[in-house]
């Protein structure tokens, strides 16, 4: 139930040794240390592997260290890590992992409890970008009150630690499980304020929309694409500070590092204007005017490519943007002007024009999807 460190310095502590195998005369352990990696953070942990003996007086001691560097060309060693043991170790790690990440390199003694930590685990396993464990929370009242009893019961109950393992144990199919039904209320959710604001005309509203549930911008691209930066500073000012472009989001392709670069509007905007000639329809100003300033910051952000990289401290390419505007309700068209934005959009080569409800009807096709590999009718 509890786990110690020693510090041995500033930088290092030791941890518990680690028994991998053990016989009635010998067995195999891991001593792990956790240290403050300048070179990485994440890389917390080393440590060594140790056969030990035990003496007539019942006390294991050490093998003599073998070194490497004696032996001759044709001699070499191989260790044999069992699944079970590796498991253990991995299992074990990972608290010493999470111990430095939470803590540091604590001075003297200290003594921490594996199951506050694993409980921790669990918790870090029911969230993603916006919490899941939130989400389970605000599902329904009833189904609130039994997921928090059930984490008290779990924290409290004198066999926390063997639970809090079997959970961590649980088949990956119970885990698929249990994110398809979070999933699926995250979609809900955000369907239902599509429901209920599709006739809101407050870009702002839209855009801490969108930025709390990042994830939805990236349904637009084929590659799989993070959020990079919302309210994205490009460049552009002048000596007098002022003229300066700020994009609203700027998403990343997770393997290329390249950027794409998208312009939010309002499920209100115009998409047409008047009639040119019959059945022929004019594109609003609107929306070119939306389509030029997406451009306008694709040729910036090229153009000051090497002054923003040097500057950012992150990672990025450029080297010919996508660019996205979302604006308007291809719903609202009727069929004369539905065929003029459609012969519009598809001459567009630099950029790519989605509505709101095109969009959204992507997240309730996702949630089909989620609500059919569920088994809801």
């Amino acid at each position: 139930m509890k786990i110690s460190t020693t510090s041995t310095s500033m930088d290092s502590a030791q941890g518990e040794d680690i028994i991998l195998r053990e016989k009635s005369t010998t067995r195999l352990l891991f001593r792990p240390m956790i240290t403050n990696n300048v070179h990485n953070q994440e890389a917390s942990v080393k440590g060594w592997f140790v056969y030990q003996r035990k003496r007539p007086s019942g006390d294991w001691e050490d093998y003599k260290e073998l070194d490497n560097s004696q032996l001759k060309a044709d001699e070499w060693i191989k260790l044999e890590i069992k699944s079970e043991e590796m498991l253990r170790l991995m299992t074990e790690l990972d608290v010493y992992y999470k111990i430095h990440k939470e803590y540091g390199i604590q001075p003297g003694e200290r003594t921490f409890s594996k199951t506050d930590i694993q409980l921790e685990k669990i918790t870090e396993m029911l969230k993603d970008n916006s919490s899941l464990f939130e989400t389970l929370l605000k599902l329904d009242d009833h189904k609130s009150n039994l997921l928090e009893k059930t984490i008290k019961w779990m924290s409290d109950t004198d066999n926390s630690e063997e639970i809090v393992t079997k959970l961590l144990e649980a088949q990956e199919e119970e885990l698929d499980q249990l994110n398809n039904i979070i999933g699926i209320a995250k979609l809900r959710k955000l369907l239902n304020i599509w429901e209920n604001n599709n006739e809101n005309a407050d870009e702002e509203f839209w855009q801490v929309t969108l930025r709390e549930n990042a994830w939805v911008l990236s349904q637009v691209f084929a590659s799989p694409t993070l959020l990079f930066q919302e309210k994205a500073y490009i460049g552009g000012k002048g000596l007098d500070n002022r003229g300066g472009k700020v994009i609203d989001f700027i998403y990343q392709n997770e393997l290329s590092k390249e950027i794409s670069l998208i312009e939010i509007k309002t499920p209100e905007t115009e998409l047409l204007s008047s009639e040119y000639r019959a059945g022929v329809y004019s594109i609003h100003p609107h929306l070119t005017g939306s389509i030029v300033q997406a451009l306008s910051y694709k040729e910036q952000i090229i153009r000051e490519y090497s002054s923003l990289g040097q500057n950012s401290g992150n990672d990025f390419n450029v080297f010919s943007p996508h660019c996205v505007v979302i604006a308007g309700n291809i719903s609202n068209l009727g069929d004369d002007k539905l065929q003029s934005f459609e012969l519009y959009r598809k001459e567009m080569k630099n950029v790519v024009i989605i509505t709101f409800d095109e969009l959204f009807t992507r997240i309730q096709l996702l949630l089909d999807l989620l609500a059919e590999k569920k088994g809801e009718h």
